[in-house]
């Protein structure tokens, strides 16, 4: 004696919620960490690394010098990014314009991409 309740092509529990034919996107896409993910290997992780705190060794060991670090009394310049002072910077003067940057024209009303409103006016 068979224990089906409906018809013979019913779908199990499984088939019936799939996303794909239920047009629902709940997680199907895997995402993988990054190979050189190590986000719990840092201290910290366990409850009684958290009470002992991390020490200043183990806090000064993990940091790294900035990017462009000079030594105290070399002058910054060369560094990529840094302008000095002596540095003159040219600028257009207002009444020259230059072909290469074009003009702006501003918005233009009635143009395809504005479309019909999705929220109906009324006034």
């Amino acid at each position: 004696m068979a224990t089906d309740t409906g018809p013979g092509d019913t779908l199990g529990p499984t088939e019936s919620l799939d996303s794909d034919e239920v047009r629902n996107d709940d997680g199907d896409i895997v995402v993988d960490p990054p190979e050189d993910w190590t986000g719990a290997d840092k201290f910290g992780m366990t409850p009684a690394e958290q009470r002992a705190g991390e020490s200043l060794d183990q806090r000064l060991a993990e940091e790294e010098p900035d990017l462009g670090a000079t030594e105290p009394g070399d002058p910054a310049a060369g560094q990529p990014g840094v302008i000095d002072e002596g540095d003159d910077i040219d600028q257009l003067p207002a009444d020259d314009t230059d072909d290469t940057f074009g003009e702006h024209h501003g918005h233009i009303d009635g143009a395809p991409e504005d479309g019909e409103s999705f929220f109906p006016i009324e006034d």
